[in-house]
């Protein structure tokens, strides 16, 4: 069934007193853009959080907000030992070759030696696991209201059939008031001049034939079934929709313009009416 591309979800880990709280908001996007706040992430990190939304929610403005909440944990010094072992080297060496003694305090401070750690700080897997709670929600929010836009979908569609077979009502009617109109000109043009009538009478019918829309309304119809199919597919089917959209729109506009019926016109302004409301709906499917 389709999803709409708008949803929210929010998924909370932890590990002590450590909890990750990661919020999404998905809204309309033509491809699939992720926008990632709050913390600073880890580059694997932040590659691995990319692959699962976009392995789940395929496609949409993705805003991703990370919370790192801690609970009141304290935190631990961590000793740089190697940076100091290092730099006590180069100061001895200096002494021995130049008979200077220079203080390690006067050239680094203690935030160069000691840096805080959180005791128990989340990993990776607490961090997807947050995403992959979030995008579920996501999920489930989009199929809710795919759900309302497919009911939504079908009423229109059932619209359009009733008006197409409205509009095939009046087509041999206006099929034989088109051929009227053609004998009654070429009759005032020949002023009483003899024709062969039954060459004339050819002639009429092909030039009424070009203006006939049977094709068109079955190519219609066909666009019609596609898109109830398409309606209750699994995955994307957002951008088949807006195509098979378009392609009945442009069945719609040459119905119109090949027709000169008064009531065909009306019908067909409101079969663009309803095709243009289906349109905005269609950008938010995913």
């Amino acid at each position: 069934m389709i999803q709409s591309m708008t949803g929210y979800g929010r998924g909370l880990t932890g590990k002590g007193a450590i909890k990750v709280s990661v919020l999404i908001k998905a809204v309309n996007g033509r491809f699939l853009d992720v926008k990632i706040r709050g913390i600073d992430l880890d580059p694997s990190d932040d590659k691995k959080i990319r692959d699962v939304i976009s392995e789940k929610l395929v496609r949409g403005t993705i805003h991703l907000n990370l919370e790192i909440e801690s609970g009141g944990q304290s935190q631990t010094l961590s000793f740089n030992k190697d940076r100091f072992e290092a730099v006590e080297t180069i100061l001895l060496q200096i002494q021995k070759d130049y008979g200077r003694h220079l203080d390690m305090g006067d050239i680094m401070n203690a935030n160069d030696l000691f840096t805080h750690v959180d005791a128990d700080s989340p990993g990776s897997d607490h961090l997807i696991e947050a995403v992959t709670n979030a995008c579920d929600e996501v999920i489930q929010m989009r199929q809710s209201e795919g759900l309302k836009l497919k009911t939504d979908f079908e009423e229109r569609l059932s619209t359009l059939e009733h008006i197409l077979s409205e509009v095939e009502k009046e087509l041999p009617k206006e099929f034989q008031k088109r051929i009227n109109r053609l004998k009654s000109r070429i009759s005032e043009l020949l002023d009483g001049t003899a024709v062969d009538e039954s060459r004339m009478a050819q002639e009429i019918a092909m030039l009424a034939e070009k203006a006939d829309v049977t094709e068109e309304t079955v190519r219609l119809k066909s666009h019609f079934q596609q898109f109830k199919t398409l309606l209750g597919v699994n995955g994307s089917a957002g951008k088949k929709l807006n195509f098979l959209l378009q392609e009945m729109s442009r069945e719609i506009n040459t119905i119109g313009s090949k027709s000169s019926s008064e009531l065909i016109v009306n019908h067909v302004i409101t079969l663009k009416d309803e095709a243009e409301k289906m349109r905005e709906q269609i950008q938010n499917i995913l």
